[in-house]
């Protein structure tokens, strides 16, 4: 059914977003439509299309939304505490947002690839949330090279996601009993051992 009154196309926007973040908290990606984010809003699905062109683009806006609050949360941490400290702050406290919205973590690196090119935003977004960890491990370490430094800043990332995923899917307590925070603790000392300055 279709609301009595249109309202600016700016507000519908950012209520269609709304809604499928919604959805995707009950249902997951799978129950994401066009459909279903047209019930909510009260208006028809083409019109959702009106406003964006694919569920593809509708998906992409949700997870900018996401970035943006990691970015928040991340600037939230102490900043009076040493690179290593902060290191363990930033990704214990990565790992406890995905926990809360397993749905939005899902939407940003799980489920099937929908395109085979992402937005120049989108890489600079990931760029961002990775040079925290960069500039992070190379205060701790100011001998690091910045490009090692980012290889490392990638390896850091895919483990602690790994050992996320594998929680996420109930499937970690197969392979171990310790937790993903545990193993990225645990996968994080072992980088800064490895990295701290020689006597």
């Amino acid at each position: 059914m279709s609301r009595p009154q249109r309202v600016p196309r700016a507000e519908l926007r950012q209520a269609i977003l709304d809604a499928a973040r919604d959805i995707l908290d009950r249902e997951g990606v799978s129950g994401l439509s066009a459909r279903a984010i047209a019930r909510e809003v009260g208006y028809t699905a083409a019109s959702i299309y009106n406003v964006f062109g694919s569920m593809s683009d509708i998906l992409m806006e949700v997870n900018r939304e996401t970035f943006v609050e990691l970015e928040k949360l991340i600037a939230g941490l102490p900043a009076n505490e040493p690179p290593s400290a902060r290191l363990h702050l930033l990704c214990q406290a990565y790992i406890s947002f995905m926990r809360r919205n397993p749905a939005l973590w899902n939407a940003l690196f799980g489920g099937t690839r929908h395109r085979e090119t992402f937005p120049e935003w989108y890489a600079e977004a990931i760029r961002r949330l990775f040079g925290q960890l960069t500039h992070l491990l190379m205060a701790h370490a100011p001998g690091l090279e910045p490009e090692r430094a980012q290889r490392l800043t990638e390896q850091l990332y895919v483990a602690i996601h790994g050992a996320v995923a594998l929680e996420s899917d109930r499937r970690l307590d197969i392979l171990t009993s310790q937790s993903a925070g545990e193993i990225a603790a645990s996968v994080l000392d072992a980088m800064l051992i490895r990295l701290k300055p020689k006597a």
